[in-house]
């Protein structure tokens, strides 16, 4: 098989909730998933190479020095990069387990709580008395995790015709669909959470990366269950 076949292959199971902005991952992640299969690599590897180089940037974010951020945001994106790897390659070597599931669910936990708190414990190391950095950390984590309770809690919620697209998406709800349907979708999902936090990180540092996650994050705490709510009773 060509390296263009199985790229094509691999791009044929990868499922996208925004297709445009997953690109912005997947030019990397399918070569990496590509290079992942033909070493044997388990899926389960690739989640935890992801938390490693998460964690990893965690600690550049604690530094606070600008350049320190701008390295941290790269590797911050590689290891969300991998991220994506993990899903491709246990849908392309068909090693989709409950386990890995739960184990890419904890190390994405994990990373939050770890760049929002080492963010803020970056900016207080560099800003004497920058106390408030903290309530707009405790802030971003709330709405964080609340968001992804959203995610797992709107699954149980039934759409019109979900019959018909459960062969194009994971979750009725969730509706990811695959790369056979482009479709722009701004929810602040994790993709988006995570291009967010890489791009403001770099460009106007922790403080200002955390207040935009609070606000932004807030603004679809409040759209998020109000959709799902009109949805559910429009089918009624």
């Amino acid at each position: 098989m060509s390296l263009r076949e199985r790229y094509r292959q691999i791009e044929s199971v990868t499922k996208y909730s925004n297709y445009y902005l997953g690109k912005c991952y997947t030019w990397l992640s399918i070569p990496v998933t590509d290079a992942a299969a033909r070493l044997g690599l388990h899926p389960n590897h690739m989640t935890l190479i992801s938390l490693v180089l998460g964690l990893t940037a965690c600690g550049f974010f604690y530094q606070g020095s600008t350049a320190a951020l701008i390295l941290g945001a790269v590797i911050l994106y590689v290891s969300y990069v991998l991220d994506w790897c993990d899903g491709q390659l246990a849908r392309h070597t068909g090693k989709m387990s409950p386990f890995g599931g739960w184990l890419d669910q904890m190390c994405d936990r994990i990373k939050e709580f770890a760049y929002v708190t080492t963010l803020a414990l970056g900016y207080s190391r560099t800003h004497d008395g920058a106390t408030s950095v903290y309530l707009w950390a405790l802030g971003a984590l709330f709405f964080l995790f609340l968001l992804e309770y959203y995610g797992q809690m709107n699954r149980a919620i039934p759409q019109p015709g979900a019959d018909q697209q459960a062969a194009a998406s994971v979750g009725p709800v969730l509706g990811r669909p695959t790369a056979g349907r482009r479709k722009f979708v701004i929810d602040f999902s994790i993709d988006e959470q995570y291009a967010f936090v890489v791009l403001a990180s770099a460009i106007v540092g922790g403080y200002w990366t955390l207040v935009g996650i609070v606000v932004i994050s807030a603004l679809f705490a409040i759209y998020k269950p109000l959709k799902a709510w009109k949805s559910y009773f429009s089918m009624k």
